[in-house]
């Protein structure tokens, strides 16, 4: 059966590739594609176990058949796992990537980006905050902090000299803070642009009754 020889090599390089890459760390829906080529793994030898076990039942093979019979109990359960799998990240995606970024991507998009670099992904922070954060690659990690100390001052962002010594620089404007992280072991580097809400007003003192 070609078709089904293709379904399952396409099904078992996705996988495989999908698993790969989350070992790595990569940036990407890697889990959801890892769980959608074991669920269609397990789709396509389900299809083939059940006519498998209706034949040997029909025949008689009883010992067969308990062997076809566990193997699909096997399998329906881990693609009951994928699915199981794709729900709940879907779940905790909803609240990793939920913040309102309708101030911060822009000043995202704004800010300059240094040359051979290249975007691998973007990603709204934790829900509940204004957070957005990039995944850059970059030819020359050590070109990189030059530039955005030189590009950021010119643009008016004020670098915390505090975070000089440590793998994250910070440079705040206004009310917007933007951490340069750098990766070595990756070749990249990751931005994350914050807002800051603003502080509460103090509650002013009650003022003295006047005396009687």
């Amino acid at each position: 059966m070609p078709g089904v020889s293709l379904l399952y090599a396409g099904s078992l390089s996705l996988t495989l590739l999908a698993a790969d890459q989350l070992a790595d760390y990569m940036p990407g829906a890697w889990f959801e594609l890892l769980a959608a080529g074991v669920l269609g793994l397990a789709l396509l030898t389900l299809g083939l176990l059940l006519p498998v076990g209706w034949r040997r039942y029909r025949e008689g093979l009883r010992g067969h058949l308990v062997v076809t019979i566990a193997a699909s109990v096997f399998t329906a359960l881990l693609g009951l796992l994928a699915i199981y799998g794709l729900i709940e990240n879907a779940s905790v995606s909803a609240v990793l990537s939920g913040a309102d970024t309708h101030l911060t991507r822009p000043v995202m998009d704004s800010l300059p980006r240094p040359p051979g670099t290249r975007l691998l992904d973007e990603t709204p922070g934790l829900q509940g905050t204004e957070s957005i954060s990039e995944d850059i690659a970059a030819n020359n990690l050590n070109s990189i902090v030059p530039f955005y100390e030189r590009e950021l001052a010119r643009l008016g962002w004020a670098e915390d000299k505090t975070s000089a010594t440590t793998p994250i620089l910070r440079f705040t404007r206004d009310d917007f803070v933007l951490s340069v992280g750098i990766d070595p072991p990756s070749s990249g580097y990751t931005l994350t642009l914050d807002r800051l809400s603003a502080a509460p007003s103090a509650t002013p003192a009650p003022s003295a009754s006047p005396s009687s």
